[in-house]
């Protein structure tokens, strides 16, 4: 049994018009012209959705970051300026004898202005060296803002009187300060002068 092959096409009979070879060229021309436009238009989507993302990202970072910058802690640490400070620490060293072991001198209170601007309790310990040339005071004070721990070093030798911030908590944590401690005639109110910063 013999397999017919399919016709092929008649050929045509005369040369190709002109007009029909370049309006075919023309058409080629024109599908790659509208390839390249979905192309660039594709391109121009992916852009625009990346800027977007890139966008959403940084608003999302911002947001975050101004949320942590207005906490509590964050917003009181602002409110704590760097500058003079003066310190009225009253009512720590009352116990009679005054300890000289490190033990509780007195519960009193404190009132800061200047740099730091803060009210409330104090609590006072008293240390005494062997030699008898070195007396420490620890103040603890704590405020509505945070609690500050003042260490007072007073040199009996060389009549000086120096203090430190020991720590901080709160609005106060990462406080540095010193300066220069006096008090009064009766030994029972201690006020601290000098500088403080973050």
């Amino acid at each position: 049994m013999s397999v017919t092959a399919p016709p092929r096409p008649p050929r045509p009979s005369g040369p190709v018009d002109r007009q029909e070879l370049e309006a075919l060229v023309e058409a080629l021309f024109e599908e790659a012209r509208q390839r390249a436009r979905r192309r660039r238009r594709v391109r121009l989507a992916v852009v625009a959705c990346v800027v977007l993302v890139g966008a959403t990202v940084l608003a999302v970072f911002e947001r975050t970051a101004e949320s942590q910058s207005s906490s509590p802690a964050a917003v009181a640490r602002s409110g704590v300026a760097a500058g003079k400070v003066k310190v009225v620490i009253a009512g720590t060293n009352d116990r009679i004898p005054p300890p000289t072991d490190g033990s509780l001198a007195g519960k009193g209170t404190f009132k800061a202005s200047g740099a730091i601007t803060d009210a409330g309790t104090a609590i006072g310990y008293r240390t005494v060296s062997a030699d008898k040339t070195l007396i420490t005071l620890r103040f603890v004070a704590k405020g509505k803002k945070g609690t500050i721990t003042y260490v007072v070093k007073i040199d009996t030798d060389a009549g000086t009187s120096r203090w430190t911030i020991a720590s901080g908590t709160g609005a106060y944590k990462g406080l540095h300060g010193k300066g220069s401690e006096t008090e009064n005639a009766s030994y029972t109110v201690s006020i601290l002068r000098g500088t403080v910063s973050h």
